[in-house]
């Protein structure tokens, strides 16, 4: 006895070293850094007051990503949320909508699954994100039953149980390669043959790459997987988030078959495994599971995920049915080809949405759906702020600006000072950039004092350098830029601003009228928000 217990502490430290050796591993590999920097800047950025009213830290680390913003639009519209309130074009009106926290939660799991679900031409991968989805749909539900957890955060969680799978298969294909030459030769369960292989579990990986990236606790815990005695510890019992995430991992492993056909028996087991924590039955099992089958396939387009000819879809629906269920020995994964670097997705016109490309999409459209979508919320309780951070962001986003501002005069002092910003280093300029209306002769207080809109395609131009005052140089200094002033009852109460780090002419004539409209309904936003005040 004395000698298994010293025995233990080096263990331990095998395996310790082993989930080091993999995190090494890891983050050698070419795309990892990038997508590390990436979630950690959601984290720290975002880690502020939920109840900011504009929250522009969020929509800022969002709008960075044209294609993450595109999903998250496209899902929010989808029948994923079930809004009735009408299209949303915009991420400022997203986050009121459905809340910070979620669209936070959102923002993370689409950043991660998007990175993983561009991988997935790599059948294994595709089956593991496929899965992961299910997961997160199947949780979201059982949340929605359960009352006491929040179905957004039980879908995230759900989801990023089978991270640290998805990471070893994307990350370290020689490592996954050897598990299934394990799996084979030996005939043992996943379970196992990642520990022989690799001396680690995949909840093990899973929840060190998201301590790495200092992902919010419940997710962090709700990757840990539960013991039978913490299930059954009374006086302790664990909280309900984790154990969703857990119950429902539990289910996607013996679906996707881990050596096994999943079978009602194994099933029945896991609930029993789960009581009193679960407390539902097997029937409403099978009607749960024919459902998620459904909202798979409905909400899967929203995120452009492709489930037809998934393996586990079909283990899935052969589960109470009649089909014929893979044998054992086809469920065992077959060894995947040795790894190389040719990674594509199977359609390639998702990823072209990954690229930046300006003109992918009709600036009209996004400048016309923002404008229907102002003049829709134009009477409900929206406050002034709110509207004038979705025309900025509609502003930004539209025409693929490098940094787009938004100055407010301050009536008191007749000072115009940056209020709102989204885009290259916007932050550092808010409250602390602007500019005295008088008198003066630079090429702002010009603007405003004729009433024209400014549109520099040469900031250095030898015929401007003597109207560009000093502020601007010392501050944004952009060579190419339009300032539109923003007029209500006869006074400038504020203008937009956009610029771009190239020269050239910032917009085209045609841009500058859909722009002039946006403005046009900001003024009439602010209109009526004030007579109804």
């Amino acid at each position: 006895m004395d000698q298994k217990t010293a025995a233990l502490p080096k263990a331990a430290d095998r395996g310790e070293s082993a989930l080091d050796r993999l995190l090494k591993r890891i983050g050698r590999t070419e795309e990892f850094p990038t997508i590390s920097k990436y979630v950690m800047e959601i984290n720290q950025k975002l880690a502020v007051n939920p109840d900011d009213s504009n929250a522009t830290d969020l929509a800022n680390v969002i709008l960075k990503d044209h294609a993450l913003t595109s999903k998250l639009l496209k899902m929010v519209n989808s029948a994923f949320y079930g809004l009735a309130a009408g299209k949303v074009s915009t991420i400022t009106r997203a986050v009121v909508v459905l809340g910070y926290e979620n669209v936070r939660l959102a923002t993370l799991s689409l950043g991660l699954f998007e990175h993983f679900k561009s991988k997935s031409s790599a059948k294994h991968l595709k089956e593991v994100v496929v899965g992961a989805f299910w997961s997160g749909m199947m949780s979201r539900e059982l949340a929605s039953m359960d009352g006491t957890v929040n179905p957004e955060e039980a879908f995230v969680c759900a989801m990023m149980t089978h991270l640290g799978k998805m990471a070893m298969i994307h990350y370290l294909p020689e490592e996954y390669r050897n598990i299934c030459i394990c799996m084979a030769d030996r005939g043992i369960g996943e379970a196992r043959a990642i520990r022989s292989a690799c001396g680690v579990s995949y909840e093990q990986l899973g929840m060190a790459l998201a301590r790495q990236w200092n992902l919010p606790p419940q997710i962090c815990n709700a990757i840990q997987p539960l013991s039978r005695e913490e299930l059954q510890d009374k006086k302790n019992p664990p909280e309900r988030l984790r154990v969703l995430s857990g119950f429902v991992k539990a289910l996607c492993d013996t679906i996707h078959g881990g050596g096994q056909a999943a079978d009602k028996n194994r099933i029945k087991g896991i609930l029993e495994h789960y009581q009193p924590h679960v407390t539902i039955s097997g029937k409403q099992l099978k009607t749960l599971i024919k459902d998620s089958l459904e909202n798979v396939h409905q909400h899967a387009h929203a995120l452009s995920l492709n489930t037809s000819q998934s393996t586990f879809i079909e283990q899935l629906s052969a589960i109470y049915t009649l089909r014929k269920r893979p044998s054992p020995a086809e469920a065992v994964p077959a060894m995947p080809d040795r790894p190389n670097d040719s990674f594509h997705l199977t359609d390639d016109h998702l990823l072209k949405a990954r690229a930046r490309i300006p003109g992918t999409r009709n600036p009209k459209d996004i400048i016309m759906e923002g404008i229907q979508e102002l003049s829709q919320i134009m009477m409900a309780d929206y406050d002034v702020d709110t509207i004038a951070l979705m025309s900025l962001e509609i502003f930004y986003r539209a025409l693929d600006f490098q940094r787009a501002l938004m100055f407010i005069q301050d009536s008191a002092t007749r000072r115009m000072s940056v209020r709102f910003g989204y885009g290259h280093n916007c932050q550092q300029l808010i409250g602390s950039t602007g500019f005295q209306l008088g008198s003066s002769t630079d090429v702002f207080n010009l603007s405003i004092q004729v009433g024209k809109d400014l549109i520099v395609a040469d900031s250095y131009d030898e015929k401007m350098t003597h109207i560009v005052p000093p502020w601007y140089r010392n501050k944004i200094d952009a060579p190419a830029f339009v300032f539109l002033p923003v007029v209500f009852q006869k006074v400038c109460i504020g203008a937009l601003y956009a610029d771009r780090d190239t020269e050239g002419l910032p917009i085209s004539d045609a841009e500058h009228s859909y722009l002039s409209m946006l403005r046009n309904q900001l003024v009439l936003s602010i209109k009526y928000r004030q007579r109804t005040a």
